[in-house]
């Protein structure tokens, strides 16, 4: 006999949907870490290290998870022990034949070296990629935009590459869309916990923290009636975030690795399937 379903046609308010979601959370653990980019960083233990390696991780995060991981642990195998120094000394004395040949989607070797040319020339200058996020952020903001933002346009300043692809690659957050790569990049930076490294913790509140929207977030965030929004841009990542606050004030980004997983391993699926969605943890609040 089917579940009663209480929620179905209607939005599920914070208070109903918290048990669910704490229950996704709790079941989404580093065990389930398989395909992301995040499995390529395991490994490293420096901070420095840390910040450029998933810097590089966030930043080819678009595509398949599968071929991004292979990407991204491509990347990091060539550059040997540190990823940090190694970026430090291209920057010195660039290396015309490191990766070459490397194509990923629309983005080729002269955009991956003139993005770890960056990198290096910011940690020779500033000491460290959280000095220079630091440099730009307002504590008081509701967000860390402005540190992001900072930070994206003096990469691209260090890179001495202007292209429509490298533009692409090292986006300006203040652009309007929901910046997904940067907001994983600063959830990964800025949460310790099981699946989070958070070499960045402490540096900036994680109650500021704004939600990696992706297709998978957006899909169930709609089908919980979280989001209403049919865009996937900045205002609807905040809408979310905005959501997630009522559950979890201090942490509200703390959600985003079980619901993306619950998306994109295939729990909840694009097409609706009566028989399958009804044997769903969420179908009790989902409202389809």
């Amino acid at each position: 006999m089917p579940r009663a379903v209480p929620f179905a046609g209607r939005r599920a308010g914070p208070a109903a949907l918290k048990p669910y979601l704490d229950r996704l959370r709790a079941r989404f653990d580093i065990s389930m870490l398989e395909p992301d980019p995040l499995a390529a960083t395991r490994g490293y233990a420096d901070p420095g290290d840390l910040e450029t390696a998933l810097l590089f991780a966030a930043l080819f995060a678009y595509g398949r998870a599968d071929l991004i991981q292979k990407t991204v642990t491509r990347i990091l195998a060539s550059m040997g022990e540190s990823p940090a120094r190694f970026c430090e000394n291209i920057a010195r004395r660039p290396a015309p034949g490191w990766m070459r040949g490397f194509v990923y989607r629309f983005h080729r070797q002269a955009d991956l070296a003139a993005l770890a040319r960056a990198v290096g020339k910011a940690r020779n200058e500033h000491g460290s990629l959280r000095a220079l996020f630091l440099a730009h952020d307002d504590p008081n903001a509701e967000t860390p935009l402005p540190g992001l933002t900072g930070m994206a346009r003096a990469l691209r300043r260090y890179a001495k590459r202007d292209t429509t692809a490298f533009r692409t690659l090292l986006s300006d957050p203040s652009g309007g869309g929901a910046s997904k790569r940067w907001m994983l990049y600063l959830r990964w930076m800025v949460r310790k916990d099981g699946v989070d490294p958070g070499p960045w913790h402490g540096a900036i509140s994680t109650a500021r923290l704004v939600i990696p929207l992706d297709t998978h977030v957006a899909r169930v965030a709609r089908r919980l009636g979280i989001l209403n929004r049919a865009a996937a841009d900045w205002k609807s990542a905040l809408e979310v975030t905005r959501f997630l606050r009522q559950l979890e004030p201090a942490d509200p980004v703390s959600y985003d690795f079980a619901l993306c997983s619950f998306g994109k391993l295939g729990y909840c699926v694009a097409q609706v399937n009566k028989n399958r969605c009804q044997r769903c943890d969420l179908a009790q609040v989902c409202l389809r």
